[in-house]
C-alpha cells in the first residue's frame, strides 16, 4: 500500500480559498443552513466536489451509500469537529475563539454554532498545509 500524495500547492490554493468562502458565507447568514454546512464540508474535505449532490449537505459516494455533512451550523458539537488538532475553544459572550500554540482565531455571530465554525476555519486557514 503506498501513502497518499501530498496536497499540491494548487490543492492547498483552492482548499484555502474555498475555507475563506465558506467563512464570508456564514457571516451575513441569520440561522443554521445545510447550503452552508454543505459549502463548510467541502472546504474540510474537498474531494467531495467530485461527487455528486443529492440535496444540500448530502452527496451520493461512489458505492451509492450517501455521504452526509455534520450540521456544523446549528450544533456546536458538529462544529466542533471543525477545530484543528492541538486547539481549544473558549467562549466568550457572543464570541467564540479556538486558540492553540499558535495563535488565536475568533468568530462572532448570533448563533453560537456558526460563530464557532467561523472561528475554526479561520485557525484551518492559518494551520499547516
Amino acid at each position: 500500500m503506498t501513502a497518499p500524495a501530498a496536497p499540491s500547492i494548487r490543492d492547498r490554493r483552492d482548499g484555502l480559498a474555498e475555507a475563506a468562502a465558506a467563512i464570508a458565507a456564514c457571516r451575513p447568514a441569520d440561522a443554521p443552513s445545510r447550503d452552508l454546512d454543505a459549502r463548510i464540508a467541502r472546504a474540510v474535505f474537498p474531494a467531495l466536489a467530485a461527487l455528486p449532490p443529492v440535496e444540500p449537505g448530502v452527496w451520493q459516494g461512489e458505492d451509492g451509500s450517501r455521504v452526509r455533512a455534520l450540521r456544523y451550523t446549528g450544533s456546536r458539537i458538529a462544529a466542533a469537529t471543525l477545530v484543528p488538532p492541538g486547539c481549544w475553544i473558549d467562549t466568550e459572550g457572543s464570541e467564540v475563539v479556538v486558540a492553540g500554540a499558535e495563535g488565536e482565531w475568533s468568530g462572532t455571530h448570533a448563533v453560537e454554532a456558526i460563530a464557532l465554525c467561523i472561528a475554526a476555519l479561520r485557525a484551518r486557514l492559518a494551520g499547516p498545509p
